[in-house]
Parts: C-alpha cells; sequence; structure tokens
C-alpha cells in the first residue's frame, strides 16, 4: 500500500504566504499612514501657519 504523493503543499503555502506577508503590510502601513503621519504632518502644518501668520503681523506693524 502506497502512501500518495503530497501535490501543491508548497505552491499553496508560498501564495498563502505571500499573501498575508502583503495583506499585513498593507494593513500596518496604513495603520501607521493615517494613525501617527498624517496628523503628525497636519499638527507641523498648523505651527508652520500660525508662525507664518505671527511674523505677517509683526512685520506689518
Amino acid at each position: 500500500m502506497a502512501i500518495a504523493p503530497i501535490q501543491g503543499f508548497m505552491k499553496r503555502r508560498i501564495i498563502t504566504d505571500i499573501s498575508i506577508g502583503i495583506g499585513s503590510g498593507l494593513f500596518f502601513g496604513s495603520l501607521w499612514w493615517w494613525g501617527y503621519h498624517k496628523p503628525a504632518v497636519a499638527k507641523r502644518e498648523a505651527y508652520y501657519a500660525e508662525l507664518a501668520k505671527k511674523k505677517e503681523i509683526e512685520d506689518s506693524a
């Protein structure tokens, strides 16, 4: 009685690993982009806009 060969195991495993890797990379990249990067840039831009406004007021006075 022979054991049937395992066919397609490595192919399925590689596709699964790549899919999980790309999916989790996109998820965590998006989490960093929207959760940290965008708020930090908005805070920095608001600071520089306020600084420019103060400079404009000082220059006009």
